[in-house]
């Protein structure tokens, strides 16, 4: 029974089998081998035992997969290398001069390049930390014992020793001091101060624009901010007995949160109130009216988008304008998804549909696309290349030129291979 089934597909399948003319030459043997190349020998392309074992030549980029542990592709002519390995887990890309390298959760590297010049650099292994900066500064560190970083998570400096026992920061002209981080900390420079004894008490400054106090965090809060405008904002928190925010235009109430909240934009005109959040809360505006009572409904209106929520997460649509077009999408249990895009006419102008687990389906224009079995809900070009094949039993194309199919991994096909 298994080897007529082979026969068939060798002898039968339209454009496989042993041929050679101006196609090219194609050997198959199904499930096990299949082998292709052109007529002037300059792309070939070979599949052993389906969707596993993938090889691709061509005159600029050469591919290679063992799925789904590993992915190569190269190309010489636009210097660029890409690698793949326990994807997600671990991915290399080369591309011109920038390289970035990770292996989740062991090891990162980047290393970005201009005309050859180095902008920045870094690498960490496990608790190894190495690098430079776009101004040519090296750091390093063995995190948590000791380290020195230089324009690193959003901070210029950072110094650890034994951290949580102690570190330090610099950031844009200030100071900031941490022991036994986050309980113990002072912050000095450019007209910023702050100290405090996490969660007992503390402050923070910056003059002549804000201050924050806290007692017994977050129990205890006391705040005001834009004082370099006409409209300094004040808040006031006794948490969980009373939230108040109050300003010129801006009024902001709330009681035994989350159970009543009430708030008052006159800057933005809108009214809004929670009883209790996140059941019951409706806001009322010129630009904006929203209602939630969940989870059996939630509607959303701004200008050029609307957005409905019907018995949580059974259905979902989002209605934006976005340019002259018009895209509506709509969700089905949060995994199932349908995408419409309208011209200003009013005419769909693509189409995309994907029902988990089943199939996934797209049109634009005039170029068609269906896939049978949709496993992996997510659109990720690295999850196309290593797992998408091996579930993906069929497949069908349409363009203005030309139609192709690929059932069971090619026990069937027409027009040019896919990987």
């Amino acid at each position: 029974m298994l080897m007529g089934v082979i026969l068939f597909s060798v002898l039968s399948t339209p454009g496989t089998g042993l041929s050679k003319g101006e196609k090219g030459f194609a050997l198959k043997l199904w499930p096990f081998f299949h082998y292709r190349s052109d007529s002037e020998g300059t792309r070939t392309t070979l599949k052993i035992l389906g969707p596993l074992i993938y090889r691709n030549k061509g005159v600029e980029e050469n591919e290679f997969a063992l799925r789904p542990l590993f992915y190569w592709t190269k190309n010489d002519k636009k210097n660029f290398l890409r690698v793949e390995y326990l994807y997600p887990l671990g991915k290399f890309r080369r591309e011109g001069g920038d390289t970035k390298h990770y292996l989740v959760p062991f090891l990162k590297a980047r290393d970005d390049k201009i005309d050859g010049e180095r902008r920045e650099k870094f690498f960490s292994l496990f608790l190894f930390l190495r690098g430079q900066t776009e101004g040519g500064e090296k750091y390093w560190g063995v995190f948590p014992l000791f380290g020195h970083l230089a324009d690193k998570f959003g901070r210029d400096r950072i110094r650890f020793y034994l951290w949580p026992i102690y570190s330090d920061w610099s950031e844009e002209g200030t100071l900031t001091w941490n022991i036994l981080w986050p309980i113990l900390s002072a912050t000095r420079g450019e007209g910023k101060k702050a100290f405090r004894v996490w969660p007992l008490w503390g402050y923070r400054e910056e003059e002549g624009i804000s201050r924050t106090d806290f007692a017994l965090w977050p129990f205890f809060v006391k705040s005001i901010r834009d004082l370099d405008t006409d409209d300094p904002e004040r808040q006031h928190i006794l948490f969980p007995l009373y939230w108040g925010v109050r300003s010129k235009r801006k009024r902001q109430v709330t009681v035994l949160w989350p159970f009543f909240s009430h708030a008052v934009d006159e800057r933005n005109r809108y009214k809004r109130w929670d009883v209790p959040w996140p059941f019951i809360s409706f806001t009322r505006g010129e630009k904006v009216r929203r209602l939630l009572i969940f989870p059996p409904y939630y509607s959303k209106e701004v200008p050029g988008s609307r957005t409905r929520w019907i018995l949580w997460p059974l259905y979902q649509c989002w209605d934006d304008q976005v340019g002259d077009q018009r895209e509506v999408v709509q969700r089905y249990l949060l995994l199932s998804r349908i995408k419409t895009v309208f011209n200003r006419k009013g005419e769909g102008i693509s189409k995309q549909v994907s029902i988990w687990p089943f199939f996934r389906y797209s049109r634009e224009g005039d170029e068609v696309s269906l896939y049978l079995f949709n496993l992996i809900p997510l659109r990720d070009e690295g999850l196309e290349r290593n797992w998408v094949p091996l579930y993906r039993v069929y497949r069908y194309e349409r363009s203005a030129s030309e139609k192709r199919w690929n059932i069971l991994w090619g026990l069937y096909e027409r027009g040019d291979p896919w990987d």
